[in-house]
C-alpha cells in the first residue's frame, strides 16, 4: 500500500499549483440569449459541472458560463440544494426548464452517483501521460475566472473528491474545486463538441459503408451459390473433439533481463500421428494478462491447435496495478513497442530449441491473435513497418484529438525505432482485434503487411475508434487474404474475458459492451476459420470467411458484418 504521506504530498502539490483565485464582475445576459443557447448551454454546463466546480475555503462558490462577451452564472450552493433535496433555485431555473421530468431525475441521480475508485488510483492515472493529455483537453473548457486553464484545478478537484467519505461523485468534485469560481468557456466547449460530433459522423458514415459492402458481397455470394453452402456449415464457435493440457512456463530472456510467464495449451492426443500441432500465439492488450483470452486458447486447443499465451511485463495487469499504487508513472513505457514483438520472437526461439516441446509444435508457420496493443504486436510481427514520419505528423495535434489510442501511440516517438523492422517470418497469419494503427504504422507502414489478416473492429470502440484505427486502415492493407469483421454494438472490451478478481475501475456496460458471450463466440469462430483456412489449409476453399457464413451465427444483441474489401 502507498503511504498516506505520499498521497498528501501529491495533494499539496496539486493545490499549490492550481490557478490563483480571482474575482470577476458578472455580465447578466438577456433572457433571449439564454434561450437561444438553450440545449447546448445546458449540456455543457451540467455535463462538465460534475468535473469542475467547488465551494468555500479552497472551493468555488459559483460557476460562470461565457460565450464571447456574454456570460451567466449560478451558485454552487444551488446545485447542492438540488442534489440533496430536488429543489430548483431561481438561478438554475433557466437551465432546468430545458429538461423534461425524466432528465431532471437522471441528472440528480448522476450528481450523487459515486465511482468505485480509490484516491490513489485517481491520482496515479491523472499523473500519467495519458491522464495529463485528458486534463489538457478539459482545461481548455474549464478555467479559472481569470481565464487560466483549469489543468491543475481539475486534477486537484478529482483527487480531493475521491478522498471524500462519499467518494468520487460529481457533487464532491463540485465541492472540491480549489478556486473561488469556475469559468466554463462555452465557445471552446462547442468547438470540442463539434470535434466529437465529427468523429461520430465519420464513424456512422464508415459503418454504413461497411454494411453496404457487406450487403453487396452477400448478394454476390447468393448469386454464386456460396450462401446456400455457407448455411449448411457447422458452427465453428462450438468446442472441438479434443481435450487439452496446459503447461506453465517461466522463461528468462537474459539479454533483455525479462522474465516471461507463458501458458502453453496442447491438445491431449500427443501421438506421433497427430504431432506436430499447428501453432497459434495470443498476445494480450494493456491492463490484460494470460487469462484474458483463456476461452480462445482452450477453444483452439480443442480443435487441434497448440496455443502459446505469453504475458508481456510492463504492459499487463500488473503494470496497471503498479500505476494505481504509485509504483509506476504510466500505463506502459514506450519500450513496450519494441519489447512486445521481441517477447514473441524470444518465446518462439526457445520452443524451437527445446527438446520437450519442439516435436509437438509446428513453428515454421505460426498464426497469431492480438487485441489492442496485442493487435499492434501481431501486425508488426507480420511485416507492418513502424513509421516515424507518420508518428511525427499525427502527434503534432495530439492535444486536439479525441482518439485515446493516439496518446499511447505517440509515446513511441521517444524511441529509436529500428530501421529494419521487427517482423518474424514465422508469423504467417494474423487475427487482430481492436488494433491501433493510424500513427504508429500509417498507410506506408501497413503496406508492408504481407500475411493474411483478419481485422476485428467494434462499432462503439472509444479507445481505438473504429473509423480511425481499423476501418480506414483496412484499405491500406495490400496483401491477399484480408478480411474486416465489424461487431455492431461492440466496444474495445467486448472480446476480453471478465476477471471477477479485479476490483479497480469496474466498467459499466456502455464501456465494456453488451452480450460478451456472443462477442467471444464471434472471436472463436472467426479465429478458427482464419487459421483453418490460411494456416493449415484444412478449410481452404470452404466459405467460412464469408458474409453468408457469419449471417448464420446466433447474433444475440450484437450484429456482425464480414467483408473482403472496402473500395
Amino acid at each position: 500500500m502507498v503511504r498516506k504521506t505520499f498521497i498528501l504530498n501529491k495533494l499539496v502539490r496539486l493545490v499549490s499549483t492550481a490557478p490563483a483565485p480571482s474575482i470577476r464582475c458578472q455580465a447578466r445576459p438577456l433572457s433571449a440569449w439564454k434561450l437561444r443557447c438553450g440545449q447546448a448551454l445546458l449540456g455543457l454546463t451540467l455535463g462538465f459541472v460534475g468535473n469542475v466546480c467547488g465551494r468555500p475555503a479552497l472551493s468555488a462558490e459559483r460557476v460562470s458560463i461565457s460565450l464571447g462577451i456574454l456570460g451567466d452564472s449560478f451558485q454552487v450552493s444551488s446545485l447542492e440544494t438540488f442534489a440533496q433535496t430536488g429543489k430548483i433555485e431561481p438561478d438554475l431555473r433557466d437551465y432546468f426548464r430545458l429538461l423534461d421530468d425524466e432528465q431532471e431525475v437522471q441528472f440528480r441521480e448522476a450528481l450523487n452517483t459515486s465511482a468505485d475508485v480509490s484516491v490513489v488510483a485517481v491520482a496515479q492515472f491523472l499523473y500519467s501521460p495519458q491522464g495529463e493529455i485528458l486534463l489538457e483537453r478539459l482545461g481548455q473548457v474549464i478555467q479559472s475566472e481569470a481565464r487560466q486553464p483549469g489543468f491543475f484545478a481539475i486534477r486537484a478537484a478529482l483527487i480531493l473528491a475521491a478522498a471524500e467519505p462519499g467518494g468520487l461523485t460529481p457533487l464532491n468534485v463540485v465541492r472540491k474545486f480549489p478556486t473561488s469560481g469556475v469559468r466554463i468557456s462555452l465557445g471552446r466547449g462547442w468547438e470540442i463538441a463539434q470535434e466529437l460530433n465529427d468523429l461520430v459522423r465519420k464513424t456512422k458514415s464508415s459503418v454504413a459503408e461497411v454494411r453496404a459492402q457487406s450487403d453487396a458481397e452477400f448478394a454476390e455470394e447468393t448469386q454464386l451459390g456460396i450462401a446456400a453452402i455457407a448455411s449448411t456449415l457447422p458452427d465453428l464457435s462450438l468446442a472441438g473433439p479434443l481435450g487439452w493440457d496446459r503447461e506453465v512456463l517461466v522463461l528468462k530472456d537474459v539479454r533483455r533481463d525479462r522474465n516471461l510467464p507463458v501458458d502453453l495449451y496442447l491438445p491431449a492426443a500427443r501421438d506421433s500421428a497427430t504431432a506436430p500441432w499447428p501453432t497459434v500465439v495470443i498476445s494480450h492488450g494493456l491492463k490484460s494478462d494470460r487469462t484474458s483470452f483463456v476461452y480462445l486458447a482452450e477453444h483452439l486447443a480443442s480443435h487441434g491447435f497448440a496455443v502459446i499465451v505469453p504475458e508481456h511485463p510492463g504492459s499487463n495487469t500488473e503494470q496497471f496495478e503498479a500505476l494505481l499504487q504509485g509504483r509506476a508513472n504510466e500505463i506502459s513505457a514506450p519500450q513496450a513497442f519494441l519489447d512486445r514483438p521481441l517477447d514473441i520472437t524470444f518465446v518462439l526461439d526457445f520452443l524451437e530449441e527445446n527438446e520437450q516441446f519442439s516435436p509437438l509444435l509446428k513453428l515454421d508457420q505460426v498464426g497469431m491473435v492480438g487485441q489492442s496493443f496485442g493487435g499492434y504486436t501481431a501486425l508488426v510481427l507480420g511485416g507492418a513497418q513502424l513509421n516515424p514520419e507518420q508518428l511525427e505528423e499525427s502527434c503534432e495535434d495530439l492535444d486536439q484529438s479525441w482518439n485515446i489510442s493516439l496518446a499511447l501511440q505517440c509515446r513511441a516517438l521517444t524511441l529509436p525505432l529500428p530501421g529494419d523492422g521487427l517482423q518474424d517470418e514465422r508469423i504467417t497469419n494474423a487475427v487482430v482485434i481492436n488494433p491501433f494503427t493510424s500513427a504508429v504504422f500509417g498507410r506506408k507502414g501497413l503496406a508492408g503487411l504481407a500475411v493474411p489478416t483478419l481485422v476485428v473492429s467494434g462499432e462503439l470502440d472509444t479507445i481505438a475508434p473504429a473509423v480511425l484505427e481499423q476501418i480506414r486502415p483496412f484499405r491500406w492493407i495490400q496483401g491477399e487474404g484480408r478480411n474486416l469483421a465489424l461487431m455492431l454494438g461492440g466496444t474495445h472490451f467486448s472480446t476480453i474475458a471478465e476477471n471477477p478478481e479485479e476490483e479497480d475501475f469496474p466498467l459499466p456496460e456502455p464501456i465494456v459492451g453488451r452480450d460478451l458471450a456472443t462477442a467471444q463466440n464471434y472471436v472463436k469462430a472467426l479465429s478458427l476459420a482464419s487459421f483453418e483456412t490460411y494456416l493449415t489449409g484444412r478449410l481452404a476453399g470452404q466459405p467460412y470467411l464469408s458474409n453468408a457464413y457469419v449471417k448464420s451465427f446466433d447474433q444475440g444483441r450484437l450484429g456482425l458484418d464480414l467483408i473482403r474489401q472496402l473500395p
